[in-house]
């Protein structure tokens, strides 16, 4: 169920943004009040703005701007228990957890942005050229799919929980109800399935490739708007969850055949403040200091060090043994501060040197290094033997960062099919570190984390204590 003030928040930001003029002309504008939801699509100019203001929505400082990637990770075995977070770090958050019901409205307020703008768009057909119309479309439908793949991840058990994942899920509102009916009874909407939201997050992101540019004019853009490389590899990435094999290989392929990206000559690179902007970065969630998120809430602000400690320390994965992650790789030499001995009885505080602008950290959402780790383990799953292309693919983002002296993988390098998966999945353990992946990927791969069993009624959060209380139709997670 939605309160009102979800839609007036939204709306009004998005009219200010269409209306926006000199400081010369403020005195001939329309006071906020008078503005109107029909106002954000009155011409070509404001629909626009709109178009660019869920992106603004896709900031929410409780969750895209970088929390719901801190969520995942704090709960794997890449991290030290993390006490900051309420109880989601250390497993012990109850249904009234004030950051669990903050992460969840934070969710649904950025997917109001995108319902809204899939809601009123049909209504104002005509007013850009049909092929603005389904790109901004595609722009909303790539956004909306993002946010339930998060959602569902965050609140649910994985896909593959239950043999047809007909176990509960999310709540799939595809609508932006407005003050005259958003306390209806027909809001009051009960779980979906898991099948069901991942049905809907493939039909989005097939609706997006369709419709979304394959590139765009500026930098910026390329990295901070939807193109349809990042649909491409989010959908790459649904279907590795769902188990759909051939068809994640199949996708990021056409990415890797696009030769739109390539990896950057470190892997440093995606994260430094001037080059957050790169070949490599296929979709982020572009942050500054002034725009959200802020305070308390930025990847910087958790993973830096702050006054010579952080919310997120990572020795756990600084730790990982020299043989599977050498003490000279390029990312452990170049991400992590300081650089953490493996096996060492007393290693320092480790952190992450991902993250170290504090508010101006953009959230990695897409990587071409991930599209190649997923096309790899898709191969590597669906073949007989073992793929001599998987091996060629996870040399090509192990290669990057490993030591010189350490050879390369061949075929003959893996015993057993399973031993290249492993491979790959640990490539993508050294690679997507602190992006929002470890704990997943454990979890898809019915594996523990350190910290959790697999299947266990905390491995996921509960569903916040006043939705429940205000829908009769949401069924709690077990164990809350």
């Amino acid at each position: 169920m939605f309160r009102t003030s979800t839609l007036r928040q939204f709306v009004l930001c998005a009219l200010l943004m269409a209306t926006a003029t000199s400081c010369d002309d403020v005195l001939d504008q329309d006071p906020p009040a008078a503005l109107t939801q029909e106002d954000a699509f009155a011409n070509a100019d404001r629909i626009q703005k709109t178009a660019i203001g869920m992106y603004d929505q896709l900031q929410n400082p409780e969750f895209l701007g970088g929390r719901a990637l801190i969520y995942s990770d704090v709960r794997s075995d890449d991290t030290n228990p993390a006490s900051f977070f309420g109880g989601i770090g250390t497993f012990t958050a109850l249904a009234n957890d004030p950051t669990v019901t903050a992460a969840w409205t934070g969710g649904y307020r950025s997917l109001y942005g995108a319902n809204f703008f899939l809601q009123e768009m049909p209504k104002n057909t005509g007013k850009v050229s049909a092929e603005l119309e389904a790109q901004y479309t595609g722009e909303a439908k790539f956004i909306r799919a993002l946010l339930y793949f998060h959602l569902v991840n965050l609140f649910a058990q994985p896909y593959n929980f239950t043999a047809d994942a007909s176990h509960p899920g999310v709540v799939l509102q595809l609508t932006a109800p407005d003050a005259s009916n958003a306390f209806d009874a027909t809001q009051a909407k009960p779980r979906s399935t898991v099948r069901e939201v991942y049905t809907q997050i493939e039909t989005d992101l097939n609706d997006a490739i369709a419709s979304l540019p394959e590139t765009y004019p500026t930098p910026f853009e390329k990295t901070a708007r939807a193109t349809k490389d990042a649909a491409r590899t989010l959908l790459s990435r649904v279907y590795l969850y769902e188990g759909k094999y051939s068809e994640a290989a199949a996708l990021a392929g056409t990415v890797i055949t696009g030769g739109r990206h390539s990896l950057a000559a470190t892997p440093a690179v995606p994260f430094t403040l001037a080059t957050f902007q790169n070949p490599e970065s296929i979709f982020s969630v572009a942050n500054n200091v002034s725009d959200n998120p802020n305070t308390n809430n930025a990847l910087g602000q958790h993973y830096r060090s702050r006054a010579g400690s952080g919310d997120i320390s990572v020795n756990p994965y600084a730790l990982i043994p020299v043989a599977q992650f050498p003490a000279d790789d390029r990312r452990r030499l170049l991400l992590l501060s300081p650089t953490a001995i493996p096996g060492a009885a007393n290693s320092p505080l480790v952190l992450t040197q991902k993250y170290k602008e504090a508010s101006a950290d953009y959230a990695p959402i897409a990587r071409y290094a991930e599209t190649l780790l997923n096309r790899a383990e898709g191969l590597a799953q669906v073949a007989t033997g073992i793929s001599s292309e998987a091996v060629t693919l996870l040399n090509q983002v192990r290669d990057r960062s490993k030591p010189a002296a350490t050879a390369s993988y061949t075929v003959a390098s893996f015993a057993t099919k399973q031993a290249l998966i492993d491979a790959i999945l640990l490539e993508r353990r050294l690679e997507l570190a602190f992006e929002g992946h470890r704990y997943y990927d454990l979890m898809r791969y019915k594996r523990n984390s350190s910290r959790v069993t697999y299947g266990a009624d905390r491995a996921i959060l509960p569903i916040p204590l006043v939705d429940i209380q205000q829908n009769p139709n949401l069924v709690q997670n077990p164990g809350y």
